[in-house]
């Protein structure tokens, strides 16, 4: 039987290769899966010339050997001839927050905003992790999706996220680790039975292994037989999503009614995962339904988690980030020689986007940017009246929500443009 040390990096380099990007980035935490992972990476850099590949450790400041760590990481792959970039957090666990939750997901932050382009992230999961995965969504009550676990890669940044160790278990990284005497970490945390996963990992799986010797096999076969029942199920419901959708991603309430509830649920799920936005819960998808699709016609219904919230609107569902409040009220004073950002509402606005106010606009220290109040009008070109804004608003279909965060632009007290819907004529 061929040893590990050549059949593992061999293993992990026909993943890369069945992958359009050729530069790569370790998320490089110092224990045992991801040394093995980097160490694999660099023997194929030797063999097979892949120059492109840099580690990252994130070193979340939660263990006081967390100092230690870094230097550990980055001497380990200065002998692997790569380069490590440290990344340090200062994360702010608040009470009733998950520490487990609250640093992945800085930590998916930070490796984000490192990424450069053409560059794929590798994380080091392997097939005792997808198993812990599928029992902690069974326990947590998950459907398809849930119960499909880790994919082999998904969409990261601009780029992609791959597990090249997926089908390799922590025992076989363990044989490789020995075989090529490495030197890792090992976090005590790991071994913290308060944490879910470390309590499946310690207390939970080893007692059904007892009876089942194969439950890791057999878990990933669930992960990989839902993870297939979900692209058939995504698949056939793709065309129907198609056809209820309008130009600015709304979903039509009416169309979405024409189908049983089971099938609304799932239509939903599948449209907020194409927006990008988290899942919502059994519970709260029950409330889209129930109050924010059965609502009344002239009612302004709104469902939240997380950062997401549906709203509904002339029989659409619209799905938008959370709302943050502001100050509509606030004039705020725009040198138009240079970009304005309001922070309140996430815009920010350019000369260039003024057209031909622009050059008037870069002569005046007189431009404000104000929010509705009501009873403004505009001139528009080709009319000899000015129009009601609210009219306009009406017209285009803006939803309410939207309206008071449209930046209103004036120059010396008139009203040039409503951004970026309509400009005054000169």
């Amino acid at each position: 039987m061929p040893k590990l040390n050549t059949v593992l990096p061999t293993s992990i380099l026909k993943i890369l290769q069945s992958y359009p990007y050729r530069s790569y980035v370790v998320a490089y935490s110092g224990g045992l899966d991801s040394h093995v992972l980097l160490h694999a990476l660099a023997k194929l850099k030797n063999t097979y010339q892949l120059d492109n590949i840099r580690a990252i450790h994130i070193d979340h400041g939660l263990q006081k050997a967390s100092g230690l760590w870094s230097k550990h990481c980055k001497k380990t792959a200065v002998t692997l001839n790569i380069s490590c970039e440290i990344i340090t957090l200062n994360l702010q666990i608040n009470e009733g927050e998950s520490i487990e939750s609250v640093a992945r997901e800085a930590r998916y932050q930070a490796l984000e905003s490192a990424l450069q382009p053409n560059e794929m992230l590798l994380t080091a999961h392997h097939q005792d992790d997808q198993a812990e995965t599928v029992l902690l969504q069974l326990f947590r009550g998950a459907g398809v999706n849930g119960l499909a676990a880790m994919p082999e890669s998904k969409p990261f940044a601009q780029s992609l996220l791959v597990r090249p160790l997926l089908s390799v278990s922590q025992q076989q990284l363990r044989e490789y680790a020995e075989q090529q005497q490495l030197d890792y970490i090992d976090d005590p945390s790991n071994f913290d039975t308060d944490f879910d996963r470390n309590f499946l990992r310690h207390e939970v799986i080893p007692l059904l292994q007892t009876r089942w010797k194969g439950i890791h096999k057999n878990l990933n076969r669930v992960a990989q037989l839902q993870a297939e029942a979900k692209y058939l199920v995504e698949s056939s419901l793709q065309a129907d999503l198609g056809l209820l959708l309008d130009s600015n991603k709304a979903l039509s309430i009416n169309n979405l009614l024409l189908f049983c509830e089971v099938k609304q649920k799932a239509i939903i799920r599948l449209w907020l995962k194409q927006l990008g936005f988290k899942m919502p819960s059994e519970i709260k998808l029950k409330h889209i339904i129930s109050d924010v699709i059965h609502a009344k016609q002239d009612a302004n219904p709104c469902v939240d988690w997380d950062n997401v919230e549906v709203r509904r609107f002339r029989n659409y569902l619209y799905a938008v980030e959370k709302l943050v409040n502001f100050d509509a009220t606030a004039i705020i004073p725009w040198n138009a020689n240079q970009p304005l950002r309001i922070t309140s509402i996430g815009k920010t606005l350019k000369p260039e986007q003024l057209g031909e106010w622009q050059t008037s606009c870069q002569r005046s220290n007189q431009v404000t940017v104000r929010f509705r109040q009501g009873g403004e009008r505009i001139y528009l070109p080709g009319h000899q009246q000015s129009t009601s804004l609210k009219k306009l608003m009406q017209a285009a279909k803006i939803p309410p929500w939207e309206r008071s965060r449209i930046p209103l632009i004036y120059l010396e007290n008139m009203l040039i443009m409503a951004y970026p819907y309509w400009s005054s004529k000169k």
